[in-house]
């Protein structure tokens, strides 16, 4: 088994804590609520995060009670309680959703963390959020576990976009599924250009890993307003959805103010109006097989390659592109031309958050689209 190795602050004996987190390792006391996720071009729940919640006493917030758990080196065995509660629970996801459940990046260097996440059969519809409280550790070691919630169906989140020990070079390391703004960037961004800029770079990396964005910790109403405008696809926060037991729903005046904001933006105009239906491959049928236009999807029907056809009339594949149904066509199309040459005129898969294929978008059409909007 590997810890990191981190030096940890000194631990004071206190027994109301030493009690507390007794009973917690013991199965008592805690619980998870869930968050909603929006998916803003649907205007509708996408999904979940999923939060911990401590009974007590102690009264303390989430973050104190797990900062008491690091310092006594039971971090672990926390993680491994919040794992079976997940487990329980997401027997009964609304279908069409996801859910995510935060794990610290050296948490899962360990082998009891990795059984507890990975032994309970796949994990479709389990997004794994990365958090980083401490240093990641063995960055091999790391990759390694990621690979194998991959390998059954998960999906990789970093949470704090940008924040934390990770940066810049832990996203491109890591490759997540689903990048998440933190409420530092999203605090007044309608108001603050510098904010703006900053997302539109981050969406533009995201865009290029193929990975969603999502916006964390908007409460207001104007925050909304405006990452939506932006073209962020999920958005998270009070201004949506506050955490509750169970599985919220979304708001009907929220989800009103969604879909007429999304309506009356001059994003409006997303790539989703250009999606045409898709023929899709399962991965039993001949990779090399299909017709032009047709999507090869893996087991877990997530898109892996687009069937074109060259100047010569020969059908071959290209490695999927994969866009949100919210995104810019402008900036979709600005993507498919850092393709190779010869891929320049390959449809672009649209899918949704948990990678399922919602159809093609043709090149052309996205041409056709942003010169239409230009004159």
């Amino acid at each position: 088994m590997t810890h990191d190795t981190g030096l940890r602050p000194a631990v004071v004996a206190d027994p109301t804590w030493e009690t507390a987190l007794r009973n917690v390792l013991g199965g008592r006391g805690l619980r998870l609520v869930a968050q909603p996720i929006i998916d803003v071009a649907q205007a509708r729940v996408g999904g979940y995060e999923l939060l911990a919640r401590f009974d007590g006493p102690p009264a303390r917030s989430p973050d104190v009670w797990f900062e008491e758990a690091r310092s006594r080196d039971l971090d672990g065995p926390l993680t491994i309680q919040v794992l079976h509660a997940l487990h329980r629970l997401r027997t009964d996801l609304p279908a069409g959703t996801f859910c995510t459940v935060n794990v610290e990046p050296h948490l899962l260097a360990r082998d009891d963390v990795r059984d507890a996440l990975l032994g309970n059969g796949r994990l479709d519809g389990v997004v794994v959020e990365l958090t980083e409280h401490v240093s990641a550790g063995d960055g091999v070691v790391l990759c390694g576990a990621l690979d194998a919630v991959r390998e059954v169906g998960g999906l990789i989140a970093m949470d704090d976009a940008g924040q934390g020990h990770s940066g810049l070079a832990r996203m491109i390391e890591v490759r997540p599924d689903l990048i998440k703004l933190d409420r530092a960037l999203v605090a007044g961004i309608d108001q603050d250009p510098m904010k703006k800029a900053v997302v539109q770079l981050v969406g533009d990396l995201a865009g290029q890993l193929d990975a969603w964005i999502l916006a964390e910790g908007v409460e207001t109403e104007r925050e909304l307003a405006e990452v939506i405008r932006m073209g962020v696809p999920l958005v998270q926060g009070w201004a949506v959805g506050r955490p509750a037991d169970g599985w919220p729903g979304l708001a009907e005046d929220a989800r009103r103010f969604v879909a007429d904001t999304q309506e009356r933006t001059e994003f409006g105009d997303n790539v989703l109006a250009l999606v045409r239906p898709a023929t899709v491959r399962p991965p039993n049928l001949d990779r090399d097989g299909g017709e032009p236009g047709s999507v090869l999807v893996d087991s877990h029907g997530r898109a892996v390659s687009v069937v074109v056809v060259d100047p010569s009339g020969r059908s071959h594949d290209v490695p999927a592109m994969l866009v949100a149904p919210s995104s810019v066509p402008a900036d979709v199309l600005r993507r498919a031309m850092t393709r190779p040459l010869g891929w320049h005129s390959a449809p672009l898969v649209c899918t949704d958050v948990r990678g399922g294929v919602l159809g093609l978008v043709e090149v052309r059409d996205l041409v056709d689209h942003v010169l239409s909007k230009a004159s």
